[in-house]
């Protein structure tokens, strides 16, 4: 790995794995051995989101830090899936500015876009990562609300849980041919 970091960004790690494979191997880790992860990769992770594609480039997403240990043991209570938190080194809230963005479907798209680099970043890095949905006033959705104090124009659409794995995934056989279509949706 090599760190460079331009005039008003801070660092970025590069690695040797190449974006297809980061594809195409990226699983959920929702095991963490506990290790912590450094700043300058933290740091990559972050920068990774903010390099995804939005509508009209308006860029409505905001990431939200998680480090605390009792703040991730919170939510992890929060929800029966979100469990690994409290053994993970962060927690990531995505989220996303309504007054940036007034179009939900285009809010959540770019919120989206954003997590999905986040998580191929983190496994670029040899890290893991799961993505936890957040379900519209759900009682987790609240409870991020409450716990990130998170202002009423701001909505969190995912949280991803990350850190050193303490579990190795198979790379299963996602390849399914009933799911392409050719020109015209056809059996």
């Amino acid at each position: 790995m090599t760190v460079h970091g331009t005039q008003g960004e801070p660092a970025w790690v590069n690695t040797n794995m190449d974006v297809l494979t980061a594809i195409r191997e990226r699983r959920s880790i929702r095991r963490f051995t506990g290790d912590p992860v450094s700043d300058q990769q933290l740091n990559t992770i972050l920068h990774a989101g903010l390099c995804a594609p939005t509508a009209r480039n308006l860029r409505p997403f905001h990431f939200v830090l998680i480090q605390d240990g009792d703040l991730l043991h919170k939510l992890a209570q929060g929800k029966v899936h979100a469990r690994m938190l409290s053994s993970a080194a962060a927690g990531i809230a995505i989220c996303g500015d309504k007054t940036v963005e007034d179009r939900m479907e285009h809010l959540y798209a770019d919120c989206y876009a954003a997590t999905q680099n986040i998580l191929l970043a983190i496994h670029g890095l040899g890290l893991g990562g799961v993505w936890l949905g957040v379900t519209r006033d759900s009682d987790w959705y609240k409870l991020i609300r409450e716990a990130l104090e998170l202002p009423d124009h701001v909505e969190p659409t995912a949280v991803i849980a990350l850190g050193h794995p303490a579990e190795k995934r198979p790379t299963p056989h996602t390849w399914e041919e009933s799911k392409i279509h050719y020109d015209k949706w056809t059996k």
